[in-house]
């Protein structure tokens, strides 16, 4: 029978979740990482999201708990939406040149990208952090690119229209990045999205 634990974030009311393995492949090498989901439909929306994030060639899912690391917290996290605009989220792993970084798939990869492409933000761009903490990994602390707009800066825009993406409502948005959901309307509004499927971090609409 598979394990379950109650996980709560910003964007989710309490909920149980499944354990489940998944090991990604990458020219011959391999990483397992502990993912938690509230059905398999949901655990490989992760794994493709992940799939992406570390470019592998494949993932295989299976049934069951494996030990956690600092990857699969981080991309717990960013499943969930499991940060808030004020609190830094301090990498705790290695670091290269004082930059987050890990290894893994037989390659060294810096943190901040990796999240870039789990959230499916073009990686060419440039990630600059913004809270002065050089260890701080927290998507809403880092800036991406620069908008006009004043009340939402370039890397808030970005989240938001990468989480509005996967189905995370607008007012949950504006209640993060402490501005009016109209702010948020207006942000999103000449933006194409794809609403992801409703088992992959819902949101109400």
């Amino acid at each position: 029978m598979l394990g379950r634990e109650k996980i709560s974030s910003v964007f989710h009311q309490t909920m149980f979740t499944e354990n489940y393995q998944v090991s990604f492949t990458r020219s011959n090498k391999t990483i397992k990482l502990a993912v938690t989901a509230q059905d398999v439909a949901h655990a490989q929306a992760q794994a493709l999201d992940i799939t992406r994030s570390l470019e592998a060639d494949k993932f295989e899912l299976g049934y069951g708990a494996c030990e956690s690391n600092h990857l699969s917290d981080l991309y717990r996290k960013l499943a969930y939406n499991d940060f808030n605009h004020e609190h830094c989220y301090e990498w705790e792993s290695s670091l290269t040149n004082g930059v987050p970084s890990v290894y893994g798939l037989g390659k060294r990869y810096y943190v901040r990208p990796l999240i870039l492409g789990y959230l499916d933000i073009q990686k060419d761009q440039i990630v600059k952090n913004t809270c002065g903490n050089n260890k701080c990994i927290n998507p809403y602390h880092n800036h991406y690119l620069h908008f006009k707009n004043s009340k939402l800066g370039g890397g808030d825009l970005q989240i938001a229209l990468a989480f509005r993406s996967q189905g995370v409502s607008v007012s949950q948005i504006a209640k993060v990045l402490k501005v009016h959901r109209s702010t948020i309307y207006r942000a999103l509004k000449n933006e194409r999205l794809l609403i992801g499927d409703k088992g992959h971090r819902q949101g109400d609409p």
